[in-house]
């Protein structure tokens, strides 16, 4: 099981990161590096599940309720990875719009 903690200080440091510029990566490089992660995220996640012999072995009783779940579950992760990255985009270029505007302003 997967402790909450270390994940939302990883979040957390990456927004840091985005938001002062500390690795200078243009940002549409982040979004395609976070689309590859996302993948990877994926592919590993599928891998997991399709390594679990007892849950392939139990798919027949479990049935539809299962698939759906999982469905569920990659779906529901897609969309709120999705819309977490568009709420933290939009706040991080209303930010530096500002921060550009302030700077003219000064230079006036």
């Amino acid at each position: 099981m997967i402790k909450i903690a270390p994940v939302l200080i990883v979040v957390v440091l990456g927004v840091l990161m985005g938001h002062f510029n500390l690795l200078s990566i243009h940002p549409k490089n982040i979004a395609k590096f976070t689309t590859f992660c996302l993948i990877i995220m994926l592919l590993a996640m599928g891998a997991q599940l399709g390594a679990n012999e007892k849950l392939l072995l139990d798919l027949d009783r479990l049935g539809y309720q299962a698939l759906l779940l999982a469905l569920g579950s990659i779906i529901g992760s897609v969309f709120m990875v999705r819309l977490a990255e568009k709420y933290i985009s939009r706040q991080l270029r209303e930010s530096r719009e500002k921060a550009a505007k302030n700077q003219t302003c000064h230079k006036i």
